[in-house]
């Protein structure tokens, strides 16, 4: 992976379009850890239900993330909102497999314990 500079903001370089990496324009670092945590664990949820022959849609994943009040104000926490269609029957399971996401996250893994990964699903 690369990263340049060709103005006064960084890019990621990125074969189907760079990305832009700033904290006035673009995706923050900050807000490219809180996405890279929701994703990671969409991508792992997804996989286990696959993997278990559960049928489910995923509508949307909304995420949101704070920061500690106190300089250098780290990532404190990361909500993670999973919006789920799914026949009544095999919502128990899905929640089972939900609980599976943190130990199979190698993102949420190599995120300090400080900082605390909130995940939900919202049945449609």
């Amino acid at each position: 992976m690369e990263l340049i500079q060709p103005s006064e903001t960084l890019e990621l370089v990125h074969a189907h379009g760079n990305w832009s990496i700033s904290q006035d324009s673009g995706f923050s670092p900050v807000q490219l850890i809180a996405a890279s945590a929701a994703a990671c664990s969409t991508y792992v949820f997804e996989k286990l239900l696959d993997e278990r022959g559960i049928p489910y849609e995923l509508k949307k994943v909304l995420f949101d993330y704070q920061l500690g009040v106190y300089y250098p104000n780290p990532v404190t926490r990361v909500d993670v909102q999973f919006f789920i269609k799914a026949n009544a029957r095999v919502r128990n399971e899905i929640e089972h497999v939900f609980y599976q996401i943190a130990e199979n996250c190698p993102v949420i893994q190599s995120l300090h314990p400080r900082i605390k990964i909130n995940e939900s699903i919202i049945f449609d």
